[in-house]
């Protein structure tokens, strides 16, 4: 959620900039055009004022001032010209043929605000007439503007405080937005959390989020009800499993015993009681098959209680290792126990029925897969902060397949059966532990099992 908070942050703090970007271009715009204005305008050496307050009246007219020549006065005017009282040009420089020499009242009063056949021009009044000057064709544009000095002044004291409110007032604006959208999201990603841990999800649908929040809802129904009928599945197959088991003990354990007395009838021809002692051994396969099934579905779904006790490695090891010598299997092998110092005296929590169940399924592996005598070789060390268990065997080794599932965590279509490795598997994750099989060198398999030391 703290992700999704800070993705809306960075929105709302972008919106905020993009705001105060605006309002920096919009600045900087109104310079660029002042700029723009003072730099493109026709470009005069002196003022229409200048130039009418330098004309001198002499006995052959009106001449320009003797501060500057004609050409300088004029530098970025056309023409310029003086009219009577009578509207008759007196006297002109570089007038253009086409302009009249006469103007009436009307043409006075219309070109003195605007355009004097198309050239913008200045006017002034002097005590020897009408000063009027011309800029050349299309270099300015002219305008009125009327407006009382109230609201001029008003304005130019004003602008500064209203440009600021508004500025304030959408910064506010933005914020609030932002703040609001952080809120329904917050509740959305709350849901998602929720929803991520299992939980049950129920948003509330107003508002921009609100089509959001119902995927949320409907998704959390489904999930709902898919887990139940998980739950139930799994029920229904933990209860299968332990039923099937329960229900074929009672005829298995009489196979057994039925299988040992015809194997130790000495009336019975050899051939007869060598097929019994065949019984026997698949009958104890069948056995440990079913207590396998029933154990690993039991431990997949947490069905399988964990009583730890605290116990010194060494011994507990050794104990494990010397039950295993009343199993019928022990005949087909040697075993050899080899621990260090700081293993035998190590100190871990366990479930002594299941690790011993771990020890029985290795050893048991180790014979079984082998046609021929073995020998085995259990080793304890220790590990950083774990307690390292190694059951090796100088038999042919898993088969490379078999290897591959049991160092897999994907399961693939034929799969072969590793159901007493798969529960050593799990008894050590259930410690917090892990396992790993290998390749004996030079020859047979190896198992090492991770338990965490106290």
């Amino acid at each position: 959620m703290k992700t999704f908070v800070r993705l809306i942050r960075r929105y709302v703090l972008a919106a905020v900039g993009f705001v105060m970007l605006l309002f920096v271009s919009g600045i900087g715009f109104l310079g660029w055009t002042i700029w723009y204005e003072a730099t493109y305008l026709p470009q005069r050496e002196y003022t229409f004022s200048d130039i009418a307050d330098s004309m001198i009246k002499t006995k052959d007219g009106l001449v320009f001032g003797s501060q500057h020549t004609p050409q300088e006065w004029m530098d970025g005017y056309a023409w310029c010209m003086v009219l009577d009282n009578n509207g008759n040009v007196k006297w002109d420089y570089q007038l253009p043929s086409e302009l009249n020499r006469h103007y009436t009242v009307n043409d006075i009063a219309n070109f003195t605000r605007w355009y004097l056949d198309d050239y913008p021009v200045f006017c002034q009044t002097k005590d020897y007439g009408m000063f009027v000057i011309g800029l050349p064709k299309g270099s300015l544009w002219k305008y009125n503007f009327y407006s009382t000095p109230a609201l001029l002044l008003s304005m130019v004291h004003n602008l500064p405080v209203v440009v600021l409110v508004l500025l304030f007032a959408g910064l506010l604006f933005c914020l609030w937005l932002g703040w609001r959208g952080t809120k329904r999201l917050e509740t959305v990603a709350a849901g998602l959390d929720a929803l991520a841990d299992g939980q049950t999800v129920q948003l509330p649908t107003n508002g921009f989020t609100g089509e959001l929040a119902e995927k949320l809802n409907q998704t959390s129904s489904h999930l709902q009800k898919r887990n139940e009928m998980l739950v139930r599945r799994d029920d229904t197959r933990t209860q299968w499993i332990a039923g099937v088991s329960h229900d074929v003990r009672t005829p298995l354990a009489l196979i057994l015993g039925w299988a040992e007395q015809l194997m130790q009838d000495k009336t019975l021809p050899d051939a007869a009681r060598q097929k019994a002692s065949g019984i026997c051994g698949q009958s104890e396969k069948l056995r440990s098959l079913i207590d396998d099934l029933n154990l690993t579905s039991k431990l997949e779904y947490g069905a399988q209680p964990l009583r730890k006790k605290e116990y010194s490695a060494g011994p507990l090891i050794r104990k494990l290792a010397a039950q295993f010598y009343d199993n019928p299997l022990a005949e087909k092998c040697e075993i050899s126990l080899i621990q260090s110092a700081e293993a035998e005296h190590a100190q871990i929590s366990v479930d002594e029925g299941l690790i011993g169940r771990l020890m029985e399924n290795l050893l048991n592996n180790s014979v079984r897969h082998n046609s021929e005598d073995v020998k085995i070789s259990v080793k304890t060390d220790i590990d950083g902060k774990f307690f390292l268990i190694t059951v090796s065997d100088n038999g042919k080794g898993y088969p490379p397949e078999v290897l591959a599932v049991l160092n897999s965590d994907e399961i693939q279509k034929n799969t072969p059966h590793i159901l007493g490795m798969h529960v050593v598997e799990q008894i050590a994750a259930a410690h917090g532990g892990k396992t790993l099989f290998s390749q004996n060198t030079p020859c047979g398999a190896k198992a090492t099992v991770w338990l965490p030391l106290l």
